[in-house]
């Protein structure tokens, strides 16, 4: 069973040549301007979003298991 997204409503200001650029890309993709968006958000930032989730799961780990924490530095320094 697919997990239910809850959304959460946000303004975004576009330049008056990006908002009608929008309006129309979504129009000729039967699909509204908020799906392209959003669309267009994740894809951009999918790898920071993807690091976030990692960071979220690494510190749940270290505070189930505090005695296997390794100090920032040396983290960082195997990551390379």
């Amino acid at each position: 069973m697919k997990k239910k997204v809850t959304m959460v409503r946000t303004t975004v200001y576009l330049p008056e040549r990006v908002h009608r650029g929008m309006k129309v890309l979504a129009a000729l993709n039967g699909k509204s301007m908020a799906d392209l968006l959003r669309e267009a958000l994740e894809e951009v930032y999918k790898d920071d979003m993807s690091d976030l989730r990692h960071a979220r799961e690494a510190l749940a780990e270290m505070k189930r298991h505090p005695e296997t924490a390794i100090d920032a530095r040396a983290y960082f320094a195997n990551r390379r």
